[in-house]
């Protein structure tokens, strides 16, 4: 997997016209990365007295560079948030891995390669445990909030897309590697940790926990105001959901059509 996945960054400098060598700086010697078994018990095994939720997971993008899942059951409940901010399914499918974009990415490339928006759903009441093996990229966390040269050319046809289609993207979590607010990749990392588990971040990093959540509070007021004037506006309908007429998750990114 640690050759799989330096491999694809690889392709994506290609991709971008960078040598293929273009991310190896923000890599160590021997890189470590990370690889977790994570079994979603589904909703009956909640405790009594808990609140139903079918929430697994809750919205949130990876740290690194990119991300690789395995869904090793059946089960759905994996869903990517598109330009327009709907949920959108993604089923396993035999013999496949997902791909997720982290924020390391998409910071290195002035975000080009933006950062993938997920979360996941527990399994209904009597469907059994979902299984899922997700391989995290790991990145040198003394690296520093350095940019690759994104051809000017590249940049300017992703915005060139961006403005025929007139979708400004609506996600529902912070993009929080912005280059002057972090020193290393590091602290970014850990950071974003403790926004995905605030459980860990209240008995080992609650100073940082503070922080996370007075930013969350205050770009849900903002975003709550975004939202107010795009219905009046009519961008998006009552229920947030986008009113130009694209539908599926290819169309937004370009994948078909």
């Amino acid at each position: 997997m640690s050759t799989l996945s330096t491999t694809f960054t690889s392709l994506i400098a290609e991709a971008l016209q960078l040598p293929s060598t273009a991310f190896d700086r923000f890599f160590d010697a021997n890189q470590q990365h990370k690889l977790k078994i994570i079994k979603y018990p589904d909703l009956s095994f909640l405790p009594k007295g808990s609140q139903q939720t079918q929430q697994g997971v809750g919205p949130h993008k990876d740290s690194m560079l990119t991300s690789y899942l395995l869904q090793a059951s059946h089960h759905r409940g994996l869903q990517a948030q598109n330009l327009s901010g709907q949920w959108i399914d993604c089923p396993p499918i035999p013999g496949t891995l997902v791909v997720a974009i982290g924020q390391g990415l998409e910071a290195l490339t002035h975000g080009f390669c933006a950062s993938t928006t997920h979360r996941v759903l527990s399994p209904a009441a009597g469907e059994g445990p979902r299984f899922s093996i997700p391989f995290f990229q790991g990145v040198s966390y003394d690296a520093t909030f350095e940019h690759v040269d994104v051809p000017k050319e590249i940049m300017a046809m992703r915005e060139e897309i961006l403005r025929k289609r007139g979708v400004d993207r609506r996600d529902d979590v912070e993009f929080t590697f912005t280059k002057g607010k972090w020193g290393h990749l590091g602290e970014a990392t850990l950071t974003n940790r403790v926004r995905s588990h605030p459980d860990v971040g209240e008995r080992w990093y609650p100073d940082i926990l503070k922080r996370v959540r007075e930013e969350q509070k205050k770009n849900e007021g903002k975003k709550k105001k975004e939202e107010d004037v795009a219905v009046k506006d009519g961008t998006i309908d009552g229920e947030g959901k986008g009113t130009d007429g694209w539908k599926s998750l290819a169309e937004r990114i370009g994948v078909v059509g």
